[in-house]
């Protein structure tokens, strides 16, 4: 009996290993020359949704979106240049321009569609410029982002050339619920940061 308590005496005695830190959020990511992801989407409002293909490609600065088979109309493109001018083609062949993605994407299917803040929102950062409340993983990556009326959760990533970019999100905002599942990412290596200073 005595032997007993002393071996558990011992083992109370034993200092508790400090709980490992948690990996620190940065809102920061490597410049690509090149990335993209294909996957799926859906938009719930009300009794009403629709399901459509996804795919994205975005180099220097440009980005290309595709949806195909939303709204009854087969597909629509919409593209976004450097200095801000946004065009969307239809399946039929219409072609209408604008300077705001979001607004022009409302107008042309009724359908709301954060185009503007998703460029970021998908690959796990908060879009520059906007205020932004956000809740991390144990991981450091987000869990959870509310910006620019949107309340994002992070449900899954994938580790994809050095870093995790996200594979599932949930956005929602007043009556409208979009989920976007990522079936694979297409990234170029990182663009080489450049040199510093000669001392």
């Amino acid at each position: 009996m005595v032997g007993l308590v002393l071996a558990l005496a011992g083992c109370a005695s034993q200092p508790e290993a400090p709980p490992a830190a948690a990996a620190v959020f940065d809102p920061v990511i490597p410049d690509y020359a090149s990335w993209g992801f294909r996957g799926r989407v859906s938009l719930v409002r009300e009794e009403q949704g629709w399901h459509a293909g996804m795919n994205w490609h975005e180099s220097a600065g440009r980005y290309r979106l595709n949806l195909t088979g939303p709204l009854g109309q087969g597909a629509l493109q919409v593209s976004g240049a450097v200095d801000g001018t946004v065009r969307l083609q239809t399946g039929e062949g219409r072609q209408y321009v604008a300077r705001d993605a979001d607004a022009l994407v409302l107008s042309v299917t009724g359908w709301q569609l954060p185009v503007t803040g998703l460029r970021y929102w998908v690959r796990g950062i908060p879009a520059p410029g906007g205020d932004a409340g956000f809740a991390t993983d144990n991981q450091g990556r987000l869990a959870r982002l509310e910006q620019s009326g949107w309340d994002i959760t992070y449900t899954r990533y994938q580790a994809v050339a050095g870093r995790d970019w996200p594979t599932r999100m949930r956005l929602e905002a007043a009556d409208i619920s979009v989920t976007l599942v990522v079936d694979e990412w297409t990234v170029s290596p990182p663009l080489a940061s450049p040199p510093g200073p000669v001392p």
